[in-house]
C-alpha cells in the first residue's frame, strides 16, 4: 500500500478513536455530575483547551521525519492507555475529592475535574493532529493543503466513529470494553506507519505496533474489562452493594441494596426507595392535593410515581384512572426487576395505565381531562427538568385540567430563613406559574408544596373539613390527621412565607430563557461554596446591553492594537470562530434536550454531526484553495455567513415551541441540519485561517498557533457559554450575543484590508 494511503487510513483511525473517547468520557461525566447538561461546554471546553495546548506543543516541535513517526506511535499507545485509565478515574473521582457518590456537583468540581482528568487524553489528540499535518506534508510535499486534507481526513474518521459509537458501541458494550477496542484499532494505526515508513531498524516500531494489538485483544477476550467494570462501580460507591448499574437513553440507573431495602439512582441522585418510601414526603405530597378535591377520578402522575406515590393515590376510592408518565421504560422494568409488595401494586394495578413517553407531548396532546395532575420532580437542576417549570409547560397543563382540577409539584424551602437565593429560586417559579392559573396556593415547609388552579373555589376547605374527607373515604394514613393539617395549612406560616419570597425583581423561567435553572444553580452552589456569592451575584447581572457594551469596548481596543500587530488579527477571527462554534454547537446541543429531554443518549451523534460539517466545509475550502485569487475575501464572506447564521437560530428559536403541532422527527432533522450548517461554516475558516498566516512561518508552527487559537476559543465559548451567558441571557440572546461578537471580527478584516 502506498504510504499516502497509508496516512488516509491512519487519519481515519486518529478520528474514529478520537470522537468514540470523547464521546465515552463525555457521558462517564455526565453521570458523576448528576447529568447536569449545562457541564456539557464545561467538558468540551476542558477537553478542547487540552487539545489546543497539544496542537501548540506539536506546533513548536522541529520538523525531523524519522522522530515524527515514533513520536507519534507513543502518542497513540499512550492515547490508549489514558483513556482506559481516565474512565475509571472519573468513576472515582467524587471518592477522592470526598463528595459522597450521591450528592450533587456545583460548578468549581465540575470545573476541576473536567480540567485535570481530560488532561492526558486531550492533550495527545491535539499532539497527533499536529504532528499528523507535518507527516502528511513531508511525505506529499503538499504545504498549506496538507492541513486541510488532514482536518478532512481527521474528520472523516470522526464522523464513522460517532456513528458507531451512538448505535454499535453504547448498546451493547460498556465503556472499558470500548476502550479496549479502541486500543486494539489504534494498535492498527501503529502497524500502518511502522511498516511503510520504517525501511531499516524498524524491528522495534513493528513489534511495539504488534504489541499494541494483542496485548488489547487479550484483555477483552480474557475479561479483563469486565474486571476493571466491576472494580471501578465498587469502588465509587464506596464498597455498597450495587445490585444493578446499566446506561439507559436518558440516564445512568444504579440499584443499591441494603438489608431488605432498594435505592434506585438516576446520574447519581437517589430516585426511589422501596419497599419502605419516605413516608412524609409521599403522604403529603399525594393527600394534600387529593383532598383539596372534592372527588378526584382522573389522575395523572409525571415521573417518579412508582414506590409510594401511586399506592397513595390508589386508596382513594373515587379514582378511575391513573395515568403514569414515565419516559424512560428501563426505570420501570429495573422496579419489578427487585419486587415489593408496593411496587406490584402499583404497576399491576388494572387503574394504572403506564406511558412511555415525553411528559412534555403527553400533556400538550390532553385537554380538560384531568382532576388532579402531580408533577413528581425535585426544582430544575438541568435543562431536562426545567423543561417542566416553565411558563410553557404550565400553559400545557393548565389545558389538560378539569375546570376545578388541581396541579401540584414541590420546590426547596425553608421554616426559618430564606437567603436571597432561595427567595429568588422560589419567586421565579411561583410568579411563572401565577401567569398562567390564577389561584395559587403554597403550603411551606422544608419542602414547600404548591398548588394551582384554574378555579378559586378549590382553596377554601378548612383542615377540618380536608380530615373529614379523610374519614369519609376510609383513607388509612400514618401522618397525615387533623393535628397535622391544622399545622402545615397555618394561615399565618403561609402569610410568612409569601412575606419571605416577595422580591421586586421577579423573572420568568421560559424554555429558552431558563431562569429558574440558573437560580437554582446559584442557590445550590452557594449553598456548598459560600465564596461564590459575589461572582455568581455579579454574573446575574449580566443581560445583553452589558453584553453588548463589553463587545463594543473589545474591538475598539484590538482595532488600536491591530494597528500595530496586524499579524494578530487572523488568530483573533479564528479564536472567535472557536468561540462561537462551541456556543453554536451548545444553543442547538441545549434546544435538542429542552424539545426531547435525551440528550445523554444523542449527545455522540449530535456532536459527530457538527464535527461532520466542519469537515466538509474544511475540504471544500481546501480543495479550491490552490486557486483562489483572494482567500482575505473568502474569509469575510464566511464571517458575514456566521452572522446570518445566528439570525436564523434567533429566527427559528422564536417560532418553534415545544409542542405537538411539529413532527418530533421533522424537528430531530432541523437540528440535524442546523448544527451540520454551523459545522460547514465553522469548519470552511481553518483552511483559510492557516493559509493567510503561513507566509514565513512552517506548516507545524502555522497549524499550532491557528488550531491553538480555535480550540481556545472554543475552550472558552464552553466554560462561558455553559454555565454562565446561555442559562442566564437564554438562547435568543445568546444569538445576538453571537452575531455582535462575529460584526466586530468581520469589521477589523475589513480594517486589515484596508
Amino acid at each position: 500500500m502506498k504510504r499516502s494511503s497509508c496516512l488516509i487510513v491512519v487519519l481515519l483511525i486518529v478520528g474514529f478513536s478520537g470522537i468514540v473517547a470523547q464521546t465515552i468520557l463525555l457521558r462517564e461525566l455526565l453521570i458523576i455530575f448528576s447529568g447536569n447538561e449545562l457541564s456539557i461546554g464545561i467538558i468540551i471546553g476542558s477537553w478542547v483547551i487540552w487539545e489546543a495546548a497539544g496542537a501548540y506543543l506539536g506546533g513548536r516541535r522541529k520538523d525531523n521525519a524519522q522522530n515524527n513517526l515514533n513520536l507519534f506511535l507513543i502518542s497513540m499507545v499512550l492515547f490508549s492507555l489514558f483513556f482506559t485509565a481516565t474512565i475509571y478515574g472519573i468513576r472515582i473521582v467524587k471518592i477522592l475529592v470526598g463528595i459522597p457518590p450521591e450528592m450533587g456537583t456545583g460548578i468549581i468540581p465540575i470545573l476541576y475535574t473536567s480540567f485535570f482528568i481530560l488532561l492526558p487524553a486531550g492533550l495527545l489528540h491535539g499532539f497527533v493532529f499536529t504532528l499528523m499535518c507535518t507527516i502528511h506534508d513531508q511525505v506529499t510535499g503538499e504545504g498549506p493543503s496538507s492541513v486541510g486534507k488532514v482536518y478532512f481526513y481527521e474528520m472523516l474518521g470522526t464522523v464513522f466513529g460517532g456513528v458507531c459509537v451512538n448505535y454499535l458501541f453504547i448498546p451493547y458494550l460498556q465503556s472499558f470494553q470500548i476502550a479496549l477496542s479502541m486500543a486494539v484499532l489504534n494498535g492498527v494505526a501503529c502497524l500502518f506507519i511502522a511498516l511503510p515508513f520504517f525501511e531499516r531498524k524498524r524491528a522495534l516500531q513493528v513489534t511495539a505496533g504488534l504489541l499494541s494489538v494483542i496485548i488489547p485483544s487479550a484483555m477483552l477476550i480474557g475479561g479483563s474489562a469486565d474486571i476493571m467494570h466491576r472494580d471501578a462501580i465498587r469502588r465509587q460507591w464506596q464498597g455498597k452493594n450495587v445490585v444493578y448499574y446499566a446506561n439507559t437513553l436518558y440516564q445512568n440507573i444504579v440499584v443499591i441494596k441494603s438489608n431488605d431495602q432498594y435505592t434506585f439512582f438516576s446520574d447519581g441522585i437517589p430516585l426511589i426507595t422501596t419497599p419502605v418510601p419516605d413516608i412524609a414526603f409521599v403522604e403529603e405530597f399525594v393527600h394534600l392535593p387529593m383532598l383539596h378535591h372534592n372527588s378526584p377520578e382522573r389522575i395523572l402522575v409525571l415521573h417518579g410515581g412508582a414506590g409510594g406515590v401511586v399506592n397513595e393515590i390508589l386508596k382513594y376510592p373515587t379514582v378511575k384512572q391513573v395515568d403514569y408518565i414515565e419516559t424512560d421504560p428501563v426505570l420501570l422494568k429495573t422496579l419489578k426487576r427487585f419486587p415489593t409488595d408496593t411496587t406490584q401494586k402499583e404497576l399491576d394495578n388494572p387503574l394504572v395505565h403506564l406511558h412511555y413517553t415525553d411528559g412534555r407531548i403527553f400533556v400538550k396532546e390532553r385537554q380538560a381531562q384531568y382532576d388532579v395532575v402531580l408533577l413528581v420532580l425535585p426544582p430544575p437542576s438541568t435543562l431536562r427538568a426545567n423543561r417542566f417549570f416553565t411558563q410553557e409547560f404550565f400553559d400545557s397543563v393548565k389545558g389538560a385540567l378539569q375546570e376545578k382540577g388541581i396541579f401540584a409539584f414541590t420546590m426547596t424551602g425553608s421554616l426559618t430563613y430564606y437567603s436571597k437565593e432561595l427567595k429568588n429560586l422560589n419567586s421565579c417559579i411561583l410568579n411563572t406559574l401565577s401567569r398562567v392559573f390564577p389561584n395559587v396556593f403554597v403550603i411551606p415547609g422544608d419542602v414547600n408544596l404548591v398548588l394551582a388552579s384554574p378555579s378559586a373555589d378549590i382553596f377554601h376547605g378548612s383542615p377540618s373539613a380536608l380530615y373529614g374527607r379523610i374519614v369519609r373515604y376510609g383513607l388509612k394514613t400514618n401522618l397525615i390527621s387533623l393535628p397535622h393539617l391544622t399545622y402545615r395549612l397555618d394561615e399565618d406560616r403561609r402569610n410568612w412565607f409569601m412575606s419571605s419570597v416577595k422580591t421586586r425583581d421577579t423573572q420568568v423561567n421560559r424554555d429558552f430563557a431558563p431562569e429558574g435553572l440558573f437560580l437554582n444553580i446559584l442557590y445550590q452552589n452557594i449553598l456548598f461554596t459560600p465564596s461564590l456569592k459575589k461572582p455568581l451575584e455579579f454574573l446575574r447581572g449580566i443581560d445583553l446591553p452589558a453584553v453588548s457594551i463589553s463587545v463594543a469596548a473589545l474591538f475598539f481596543f484590538l482595532f488600536f492594537l491591530t494597528r500595530s500587530y496586524r499579524r494578530f488579527i487572523i488568530p483573533f477571527t479564528i479564536g472567535t470562530t472557536g468561540f462561537t462554534a462551541m456556543i453554536f454547537e451548545l444553543i442547538l446541543l441545549f434546544g435538542f434536550q429542552i424539545f426531547y429531554g435525551y440528550i445523554f443518549y444523542e449527545v455522540g451523534i449530535l456532536i459527530t454531526t457538527f464535527l461532520g460539517g466542519m469537515a466538509m466545509g474544511a475540504i471544500i475550502m481546501t480543495t479550491r484553495l490552490k486557486n483562489m485569487k483572494d482567500p482575505a475575501r473568502t474569509l469575510m464572506l464566511i464571517e458575514a455567513g456566521m452572522i446570518l447564521l445566528a439570525v436564523l437560530l434567533l429566527f427559528v428559536f422564536s417560532l418553534l415551541e415545544v409542542s405537538s403541532r411539529y413532527s418530533p422527527a421533522l424537528i430531530h432533522l432541523l437540528f440535524i441540519a442546523l448544527l451540520f450548517i454551523s459545522g460547514v461554516i465553522a469548519g470552511a475558516e481553518f483552511p483559510l485561517a492557516n493559509a493567510l498566516y503561513l507566509e514565513n512561518n512552517t506548516v507545524g508552527r502555522t497549524v499550532g498557533i491557528i488550531y491553538g487559537a480555535d480550540l481556545l476559543g472554543g475552550w472558552i465559548g464552553g466554560i462561558a457559554g455553559g454555565f454562565i451567558l446561555l442559562p442566564i441571557l437564554g438562547l435568543l440572546q445568546g444569538c445576538i450575543l453571537i452575531a455582535m461578537l462575529k460584526t466586530a471580527s468581520l469589521l477589523l478584516l475589513i480594517c486589515r484590508r484596508k
